[in-house]
Formats: C-alpha cells, structure tokens, sequence
C-alpha cells in the first residue's frame, strides 16, 4: 500500500507555501525566455490543435466547468485585482491606442446625405477601413 498524506495536510501544505510563490514567481519570470521557444513551438501547437483527441478533451474539459462557476471563480479571482492591475497598465493602453487616436484625428468624413444607408456605408465604412489599415500597419 502506497503511504498518502490526508486532504487536510495537503491542502494545508499547498497554503503555506503561498507565502512562498510570489519571490518565487518574480525569480522565475526574471530569468525567463519565452518568445524564442514559443515561435519555435508553432509548427508543434499548430500539429496538436489539429488532434482529435486534444480537440476532444478540450471540449470535455470545458464541459466541467458550468457558467455559474465559471461567473463566480472569475469574479471572485479578478474583481479584488482589475482595477489596480488596470490602473498599472493604462500608460501601455494609452500607448498602444495612439495610432488608432492618430488615424482618427487625420480622417476625413464625407459629407453626410438624406440616404440614412449611405451615411453609414461611407461615413462608418471610412472608420472601419482606417481602424483595419492602422491595424495592419501595426504588424
């Protein structure tokens, strides 16, 4: 017979080491290379998504997990942490919408007409084609 630990001590184990993750964490990111062995990847994650068998599992796996679950984890994991983390990355945002901000300001509309249909071909037509090329532009 293999000797197992009780539930109680695994999980009080499991929560005390979480006041070791987060230097643990930070350690670990700070020497990290992922972009190199994720490109390299591609070819590989490409092959498995086309497996039917991780196709499969996923959808199983998915399939456990109902909404109302999925609702609360989520908000009880994110709603104590969104706002700062988002406060934290609002010079990124403001950043990575400048171009789009840009091709805004420099967008001619034409001029409106009686055609509601019209208006909303050339005059949200123009935004669009401005958002879409500012996009590609961005790589």
């Amino acid at each position: 017979m293999v000797k197992v630990k009780p539930e109680s001590e695994i999980q009080k184990n499991y929560e005390d080491s979480t006041a070791l993750v987060p230097g643990r964490f930070e350690a670990g990111v700070r020497v990290a290379a992922w972009q190199g062995p994720a490109l390299e990847g591609q070819a590989l994650y490409e092959e498995r998504l086309r497996d039917p068998d991780v196709l499969s599992r996923r959808a199983r796996n998915i399939s456990k997990v109902s909404d109302a679950t999925w609702r609360d984890e989520t908000i009880s994991k994110g709603k104590a942490i969104i706002g700062a983390r988002m406060k934290t990355a609002a010079p990124e945002m403001v950043s990575g919408f400048r171009p789009y901000r840009s091709a805004l300001e420099a967008l001619t509309l034409p001029a409106r007409t009686a055609d509601p249909m019209a208006n909303l071909m050339n005059r949200a037509g123009a935004v669009v084609t401005a958002m879409v090329d500012t996009k590609k532009a961005q790589g």
